[in-house]
């Protein structure tokens, strides 16, 4: 388990449904992220958790919950998946009543460090252009802009650009 005075990132819990849901239904995921069903039910939280574990267990995909480290309660979610020769790639989403709070930047500041430590050399995070909450988040963890794609990120709405931002173990040990 990642930790640090504030947080800890452990696996999602099936008690922890109704607040998933809530977290993953909202106006912001629907337009940023529509390949997630709207409303996100309960059921659907079910079989998250399972596909969540089977790519754990196989290795292909990371999922934390991001929790409070004094009362144990989900603040929101940090992912790390398409890894390969070397890199990986993170996306998160926090409930509603943790926004603001700079809790993700601190859990990607965990990941980050285990991520290099075990030898990886690149994270990315990739979104739209107009997603400025993430890309201030990309930002504030120490991520720089390395490129935008017209028209290569899928809205609710229609199509946007897709920034990428990169952060190297280079950048991390100060070389």
């Amino acid at each position: 388990m990642l930790s640090s005075s504030r947080l800890q990132l452990r696996e999602w819990r099936s008690d922890e449904a109704q607040r998933i849901s809530t977290a993953r239904t909202n106006q912001a995921t629907a337009h940023f992220l529509p390949f997630i069903p709207q409303p996100f039910t309960v059921e659907d939280v079910q079989f998250w958790l399972k596909d969540m574990a089977e790519q754990r267990a196989a290795g292909t995909r990371f999922n934390w919950c991001v929790a409070d480290a004094a009362t144990d309660l989900g603040l929101g979610n940090l992912t790390l998946f398409r890894m390969e020769e070397g890199s990986g790639e993170l996306g998160f989403w926090l409930h509603p009543d943790a926004q603001g709070r700079g809790v993700i930047v601190e859990a990607i500041e965990l990941v980050a460090h285990w991520f290099f430590a075990a030898g990886h050399q690149r994270l990315w995070i990739k979104t739209a252009s107009t997603n400025g909450a993430a890309r201030r988040t990309a930002e504030r963890s120490g991520f720089r802009l390395v490129r935008t794609e017209p028209d290569a990120y899928a809205l609710a709405s229609g199509r946007d650009a897709m920034v990428a931002y990169e952060r190297t173990a280079q950048v991390d040990s100060g070389s």
